[in-house]
Formats: C-alpha cells, structure tokens, sequence
C-alpha cells in the first residue's frame, strides 16, 4: 500500500479509510458499518461517503471527521 495520505472529507467512501487506516475499523464497527452479510445486497455501508454515514447516524459529520482523524494520528 502507497504511504500518501488519503483525504479525509465528506465524500470519502468508509472503504478507502478502511483501505489506507485499517485501525479505523473498530471505530466503524462502533457506528454499526460493517458491511455484513445482513445488509441488503448492493448497499453495503462500507461503500457510503462519511457524509452518507453522518446523516445515516445522527452523527454531526464533524465529529466523524475529527475522531478518524483522532484515530490515525
């Protein structure tokens, strides 16, 4: 895997996190994205945008953005 960082913002889809900072994961299985077998086929939350998530959550996408970035300091 490449050491450049990848831009963390609201149109950054949870796999390319996941892909670049695998120590994310935990703080995404926290929020219930898991891209489990018991997500309807073709929707897996690991494709969604934080800002996707965010709203999907009630979470302010701020907060998403700060502790993921908390995370890979």
């Amino acid at each position: 895997m490449d050491n450049d960082e990848l831009h963390i913002g609201p149109d950054t889809p949870v796999n390319k996190i996941i892909q670049y900072y695998p120590e994310t994961t935990d703080y995404f299985v926290e929020l219930g994205v898991c891209g489990c077998e018991f997500e309807p086929p073709g929707r897996s939350s690991l494709k969604k945008t934080l800002s996707e998530i965010a709203k999907d959550k009630g979470i302010p996408l701020s907060e998403i953005i700060s502790k993921i970035k908390d995370i890979i300091k």
